[in-house]
């Protein structure tokens, strides 16, 4: 979801969260400009908006409330026709956003997250180096066969996902499959090629880049659960996110500071052995990743939760996917074209506060 905001020049930093918070519901706009290659921004208005839910037992109210009443009970990766985006009970402190099913009722945002159902022309011939593609079907199996067992091994991966491809594989009834290298541990996995886009070059140029790399900077609101790009010192961009867990039990907080963008990735298999929710465990091809400590936290997307706004990760800046390869794009330093990993330590100043 995105919104297009006009600015007063002399709005403050409180006034412009408040309207923000108050405008946004659960999402990221841009505020004065975006980049003329913007695709990534746009939503096909010939693909159908769907939902799939996260987890077993969500529930479809009668009405975009809390007391309204339970029409249906759903299952993990159940997917959903979307009709439109409505106002509700708030679902945490800063939304109300919630979803209308298609005939059959409503459902708060955080429970489901948006996909689309796009299918790809597969490409017979993949660079020796590899190419980057992302997930554009609501989830697809990845086998972790050569695909001439009868093993039923398989994982999950979901829509926005990004993946490392490194070749291809015809079965025997010409279903092409993708070849996935996973960046991790090495192990590979087949999905089918016609789930998969594959990133062009166009999509990954960096924009904003006539603007000096010291008049960019990122502000992460641990208390608004927020962030904000900076042009000279004039917001540009805001997106709700989601920082470090914190309560009686837990401490992953997001370490407040001052920091640079010192590495980055635009897939990331990432694994947690003390999970902070139900499904963090084991997250594979984490898109976009922007790290800015040493130890690990980044601006990443998130396609395991839609609960932003809501402290969530284990220290990272959990965003909505679009959100995150804005940063991605926007901030240095800047990633050549089909290059796993960059590190360096001037990049984009970025102050968690």
């Amino acid at each position: 979801m995105m919104y297009r905001y006009s600015m007063k020049k002399n709005i403050n930093r409180r006034d412009f969260l408040k309207y923000a918070l108050q405008g946004v519901c659960g999402g990221f706009f841009l505020v004065n400009s975006f980049p003329k290659h913007a695709s990534f921004l746009e939503t096909d208005p010939a693909t159908p908006l769907l939902g799939r839910v996260f987890k077993d037992d969500a529930i479809l109210y009668k009405q975009p409330s809390f007391s309204s009443g339970t029409k249906y009970i759903l299952k993990a990766n159940n997917v959903l026709p979307l009709a439109e985006e409505v106002i509700g009970d708030p679902i945490n402190e800063h939304s109300k956003l919630w979803y209308e099913v298609t005939d059959y009722g409503y459902i708060p945002a955080n429970s489901i997250q948006p996909v689309r159902q796009r299918i790809n022309p597969p490409k017979t011939q993949i660079s020796s180096n590899g190419e980057l593609g992302t997930i554009t079907v609501p989830y697809t199996k990845a086998w972790r066969t050569d695909l001439t067992s009868v093993s039923e091994d398989f994982q999950y991966f979901y829509y926005g996902s990004t993946h490392w491809i490194r070749g291809n594989y015809t079965d025997a009834k010409g279903n092409i499959y993708y070849k996935i290298v996973e960046d991790r541990w090495g192990d590979i996995y087949y999905v089918l090629a016609e789930h998969i886009e594959i990133i062009t070059e166009d999509e990954l140029k960096a924009f904003a880049s006539a603007v000096p790399a010291e008049e960019k900077t990122l502000e992460v609101s641990i208390a608004d659960q927020a962030v904000i790009a900076y042009e000279y010192g004039k917001a540009v961009f805001f997106s709700q996110a989601s920082t470090g867990l914190f309560n009686n039990e837990l401490d992953y907080s997001t370490p407040p500071g001052n920091y640079q963008i010192n590495y980055k990735r635009p897939s990331r298999h990432m694994v947690h052995t003390d999970k902070s929710g139900d499904d963090d465990s084991e997250l594979y091809g984490v898109p976009w990743v922007s790290y800015f400590t040493d130890s690990g936290i980044a601006f990443h997307g998130t396609y395991w939760h839609n609960d932003f706004g809501v402290q969530h990760s284990h220290g990272c800046v959990n965003l909505p996917i679009p959100a995150a390869k804005w940063i991605y794009l926007w901030s240095q330093p800047v990633v050549p074209f089909g290059q796993e990993k960059y590190v360096t330590n001037s990049g984009t100043r970025v102050k968690v506060i």
